[in-house]
């Protein structure tokens, strides 16, 4: 039997797994606009190309 919290966290990692599905899935068909953990505005393009649009400041 699994706690609440236990519960929680097995939740969170299949959430996780199931959106990094979906966004990958997602940028081999359109751009995607994202902001990466140093802040970086980046946008990804279906052939696999980046661009930063914005940099952090």
């Amino acid at each position: 039997m699994m706690t609440k919290r236990e519960e929680i966290l097995a939740k969170q990692r299949q959430l996780k797994v199931l959106f990094s599905a979906w966004m990958a899935e997602k940028k081999q068909h359109e751009i995607v606009t994202f902001r990466r953990e140093n802040g970086d505005l980046v946008e990804h393009y279906p052939n696999g190309t980046e661009r930063v649009s914005s940099h952090a400041e």
